[in-house]
């Protein structure tokens, strides 16, 4: 619950913490749980994504840049509990930045990230998943035709949810928290190998 007493700062470190919780319940659970688990087959998958990004706008004081991606996933699942995953997006939504009665068109030039993810299953077609890693996106900016690009990185959590539609192909949708100034939705979808 957010109160109106508190600063953006306590407000962002009481979501981090959350966050951080979430992913180290969801990590400890999977670890003990991996043993139980044999009907998922270890082995490599690929996949899709869509991902609705908000970027908070130090520039201006206007609200957060919202950005979109759709990019591809490939991974390795361990067992059911762990997997090791690399994704690359490039953006696909833009938003504008009034600045000094000018408008500056901001999109994801890339973004990239590599990831370890924990999921426990809480139904037989439905897990739920933290996800710990690594991001570096590129952002590009324009105005009146001129270009410039800043790059990022840093560590990233993530929650969310998995439903198994068979053994093969699968569909997720997370919260994911990029940087400290970035949080994105992500609907995915995977097939297994």
């Amino acid at each position: 619950m957010i109160t109106a007493g508190k600063s953006n700062l306590e407000r962002k470190q009481t979501m981090f913490k959350k966050i951080i919780s979430v992913a180290i319940l969801t990590a400890t659970a999977g670890m003990a749980s991996a043993q139980s688990d044999a009907t998922k087959t270890a082995g490599p998958y690929i996949g899709a994504s869509y991902s609705y990004v908000s970027v908070k706008n130090d520039l201006t004081s206007g609200g957060d840049v919202k950005l979109s991606t759709v990019g591809a996933l490939v991974g390795y699942d361990f067992n059911a509990n762990f997997a090791v995953e690399a994704r690359l997006a490039a953006g696909v939504g833009s938003d504008n930045i009034r600045f000094f009665g000018r408008d500056i068109d901001v999109k994801f030039d890339r973004l990239a990230g590599v990831y370890g993810k924990w999921s426990v299953a809480i139904e037989p077609q439905l897990d739920i998943y933290g996800l710990a890693g690594v991001t570096n996106g590129k952002v590009k900016a324009t105005l009146r035709g001129v270009s410039d690009t800043e790059s990022k990185s840093s560590g990233s959590l993530g929650v969310g949810l998995t439903y198994k539609i068979n053994r093969a192909y699968a569909v997720s949708i997370e919260y994911a928290r990029l940087y400290s100034d970035a949080n994105a939705v992500n609907i995915t979808s995977k097939f297994a190998f």
